[in-house]
């Protein structure tokens, strides 16, 4: 019987999305917009879609940089809270671990991904 109102409740979730789904498609627009299709970056201007373009390395970099310090967060939570019982060992695996992530962030110092001015060559 515990779960009988999970249940219930994941189903009114199902039917509430079916509904929205079907307002979406019953009342959005029929008629595609114009650069509905273009892909876009927040500060680059469109470009034809035709044209052969190169993704830019800092993207790259920028997102393994924030994905590098989700990491840090992750895992530097945890451990504050149990650093009491990990002693001297403990301390010295982070330190390790933030030495390796201070490298990584040199790393994608050096390569570019914290200047946020990319040059864009017009196409």
């Amino acid at each position: 019987m515990g779960y009988f109102w999970i249940l219930v409740f994941a189903g009114i979730l199902v039917i509430l999305g079916i509904v929205m789904i079907s307002l979406n498609a019953l009342l959005g627009p029929r008629q595609p917009q114009i650069y509905e299709d273009y892909p876009y970056e927040c500060g680059v201007p469109l470009y034809d879609k035709d044209a052969q373009t190169t993704f830019h390395q800092g993207y790259y970099l920028l997102g393994l940089l924030l994905l590098l310090f989700d990491i840090e967060a992750a895992f530097l939570f945890p451990w504050t809270v149990v650093y009491r019982y990990l002693g001297v060992f403990g301390f010295i695996e982070m330190f390790i671990f933030i030495f390796i992530l201070t490298y990584g962030l040199l790393y994608a110092w050096r390569k570019g991904a914290l200047d946020w001015q990319f040059e864009i060559e017009e196409i």
